[in-house]
């Protein structure tokens, strides 16, 4: 008696501790998921790595620009890059190019790189919703089951508290001599068994508890945590119109498995084009600056004038006349370091222009990469009808399942009504003395197989029809 008045007593003092904390709302658990569940980041990863595929796609558009150069140390006989003339000997050169290239015609290779890019952004969008739905359920199917396993502690409390005062009784009758140690003994083994289903289903909260606490990956102390247990209204639901053709097609195609499948088809139709733009020539315009320095070159500030004489032999009197040219030659008296500034700004050259490349042949790549795309099309396309064939199964299955429910609460509910009064009446039977406490103890453990069946079948119930709402209307509540 002792004992059990102490497990009773600790119940409640746990009980009341767990109450004083702040308590989880299946709303601030789908909330909480949303900003922190790994699987739901990692979407969120994917839909910003799609987006940037998307933000690079759109700069295609533009020219590329590049500066490239070099020092080099050149020994032997080299040529030299400003006078294009043999010379002996080492010397240290320099050379620097910017180009750039802009690509004016490729088939329309950017313009589908684009749409495919979008399209991909767009799936890993609703990519990112399924995961949340199927998170959002995860947690909604966690949350119903601890309101369940609580719903059956309660009554595996009450069959404790009805059995104690029994025992009570019982223990008063035997010690009097009303009642033989066998029915004592018996009345003893099930307030033993009663304690132990308390302790089963005390349990049963706390590993349904862990579970959702696991599934929102929480940090905090698993002790202080506990849920709001909302009130369940089974007159609220309704399954009327649920089954239609026009409510069931407009989910399915409003689904985000459905609408990342879609986007996917998209994406890989617009692979075909850009698979095929490689068949087409391209057209760039091109656009070059460069210049070179190379080390030990003279340079003079001052020219002097030089007059030479040619020789020219008169056709007409055969005398040898001196024709004078008057040239200008560098002043030896004026040469000073010729600087790598001076000579990149004396040696630019630039050019501009058009060029163009017609594919002809390329060993089969680009036929082979347009029936690889045309695979992937095909493929995509498998995968919007799997899909959608999912999606109605899921709703269908969904709607049977729900039906079923209702069924078997209805039938639970009755078999725990008529349990409850057979188990009324062999009380009373009890404590008149008519039946033995083996019997009352029958009548207790049906009872308490027939309420947690109705707890289970009602909690049944209100998730399958809020698992079928999800689908249709993509919403989850209690």
């Amino acid at each position: 008696m002792k004992k059990s008045s102490l497990i009773v007593c600790s119940f409640l003092i746990m009980s009341s501790i767990l109450n004083a904390q702040e308590k989880w709302s299946l709303n601030r658990c789908i909330e909480h998921a949303r900003e922190n569940n790994i699987d739901i980041q990692r979407g969120y990863n994917a839909l910003a790595n799609a987006d940037l595929a998307q933000w690079q796609s759109k700069l295609a558009f533009l020219p590329t620009a590049n500066i490239n150069g070099g020092y080099y140390w050149n020994f032997g006989l080299t040529i030299d890059p400003i006078t294009n003339t043999r010379q002996p000997g080492s010397r240290q050169t320099l050379s620097t190019t910017a180009s750039g290239n802009w690509t004016l015609l490729s088939g329309g290779r950017n313009i589908y790189q684009l749409q495919q890019s979008r399209l991909n952004s767009v799936a890993a969008l609703y990519q990112l919703e399924e995961v949340k739905n199927n998170t959002f359920l995860n947690i909604a199917s966690a949350y119903l089951q601890i309101i369940v396993n609580l719903q059956l502690e309660s009554v595996a409390q009450g069959q404790l508290n009805t059995s104690l005062k029994s025992l009570e009784r019982t223990q008063i009758l035997f010690e009097n001599g009303a009642i033989s140690k066998d029915n004592y003994l018996q009345s003893v083994a099930q307030t033993k068994g009663d304690e132990g289903n308390l302790t089963s289903a005390v349990n049963a909260v706390l590993l349904s508890k862990l579970q959702l606490f696991q599934i929102l990956q929480l940090e905090t102390d698993f002790e202080s945590f506990d849920i709001e247990v909302p009130e369940v209204n089974l007159n609220q639901l309704s399954l009327n119109d649920y089954g239609r053709d026009d409510l069931k097609n407009q989910a399915v195609q409003n689904q985000p498995a459905v609408r990342a499948a879609e986007a996917n088809l998209e994406s890989a139709q617009y692979g075909i084009k850009l698979a095929n733009s490689a068949r087409y020539p391209n057209l760039f315009f091109l656009a070059q600056l460069n210049s070179n320095y190379v080390q030990g070159l003279p340079y003079f500030t001052d020219f002097v004038e030089l007059t030479t004489y040619t020789l020219v032999e008169d056709p007409l009197t055969g005398n040898i006349e001196q024709i004078p040219q008057v040239i200008n030659v560098p002043d030896p008296n004026s040469q000073i370091k010729y600087t790598v500034g001076n000579q990149l700004s004396d040696n630019w050259n630039q050019f501009i222009g058009f060029g163009f490349q017609v594919p002809l042949f390329n060993g089969g790549a680009t036929h082979a990469a347009v029936q690889r795309a045309k695979i992937q099309e095909n493929n995509a396309s498998l995968d919007k009808k799997a899909s959608e064939l999912a999606v109605r199964q899921t709703i269908e299955r969904a709607l049977v399942d729900a039906k079923n429910s209702l069924a078997l609460f209805n039938a639970a509910n009755a078999s725990a009504q008529a349990s409850e009064l057979a188990l009324n009446n062999a009380q009373l039977n009890f404590d008149e003395g008519v039946i033995s406490a083996f019997d009352l103890g029958l009548s207790k453990n049906q009872y308490l197989a027939a309420k947690s069946q109705e707890i289970q079948t009602k909690f049944d119930y209100l998730f399958k029809v809020k698992v079928l709402e999800f689908y249709l209307f993509n919403q989850i509540s209690l």
